[in-house]
């Protein structure tokens, strides 16, 4: 008897369904698909309400992924994308567009987008054909981790291993907060000898322990991180958007390909999250962004 071989990657079929947002009605016209960053906890796509008005005022129906919902134990950056890749591929068969429960099985989408390490998964997709027909937006997504982002983001996840979440969620809270925005509680030091000490809200519980967890697999995935290659080569429209005065994914974290469709937006006076810092400023991009392809 021939013994079995080892077990496949699973399919559409047979692949757990990643946790997921849907915004907008479910006939729409054109499909976006937005790659979540390293969230401690999934917020059922929060993070990008603020700027999802351009998408859905020019006929898009958007799903947002929880990108740590596909991770597996021992998984790299490669894993990651590589199971990405196979989950949102279209079929090869076409077919009508799905309800509000998920993407398009047949359809290739119309635009991607990638927020942080999901900007860092969705850039080592685009070797994939199918997704040279869409247009590629990434939010301080980097495509190339050096030693200083490498070193900031252990930095966190050992602190995350080490002290639990809160601890580790005020050192990414101060990386990433815009120039602009209120110290986080690290700063706040106590003015006299006899304050009073930290609530029992900012210590560690065991409610904390899975996205301290979490939190530190999901950064750890970007050690390294270079994407150069299948976004030099992506032949389709391709959008950075970053804080000005970001103190983790910089200019310096972010490549584009030599046509000129692809470009780059430095958003002055926000941090990491310039659809948070400056939301008005971002929607204006994205608007002027996704208008292109309506002309």
């Amino acid at each position: 008897m021939t013994p079995p071989g080892p077990p496949s990657e699973p399919t559409h079929d047979t692949a757990p369904v990643p946790a997921h947002a849907v915004l907008g009605p479910a006939g729409a016209p054109r499909h976006a698909i937005v790659l979540a960053p390293v969230l401690a906890r999934w917020d059922h796509g929060a993070f990008f309400r603020r700027i999802a008005g351009p998408f859905l005022d020019s006929g898009h129906r958007v799903t947002i992924h929880d990108t740590l919902s596909l991770l597996r134990d021992g998984d790299d950056l490669g894993s990651l994308v590589h199971r990405w890749a196979r989950y949102l591929a279209p079929g090869k068969d076409p077919g009508p567009a799905p309800g509000a429960h998920g993407p398009s099985r047949h359809a290739p989408p119309d635009v991607l987008v990638g927020n942080a390490l999901g900007g860092a998964v969705l850039q080592g997709m685009l070797g994939e054909e199918w997704t040279h027909r869409a247009k590629v937006l990434l939010l301080s997504g980097p495509t190339v981790a050096d030693h200083r982002l490498n070193t900031t983001l252990e930095r966190i996840a050992a602190t995350a291993d080490a002290e639990g979440l809160p601890a580790a969620t005020r050192l990414l809270e101060d990386v990433v907060r815009g120039p602009d925005g209120p110290a986080g509680p690290a700063h706040r030091r106590p003015t006299a000898p006899d304050a009073p000490a930290p609530t029992a809200s900012a210590r560690p519980t065991a409610a904390d322990e899975p996205a301290a967890r979490r939190l530190a697999a999901g950064l750890r995935l970007l050690h390294d991180a270079d994407a150069r290659h299948p976004v030099r080569d992506f032949p389709g429209p391709l959008l950075h958007v970053y804080g000005e005065r970001s103190r983790l994914v910089g200019r310096e974290h972010l490549a584009t390909g030599p046509l000129p469709h692809h470009r780059l937006v430095a958003v002055p006076r926000a941090g990491m999250r310039p659809h948070a810092d400056r939301p008005d400023l971002v929607r204006h991009t994205l608007t002027r962004f996704l208008g292109a392809e309506l002309t």
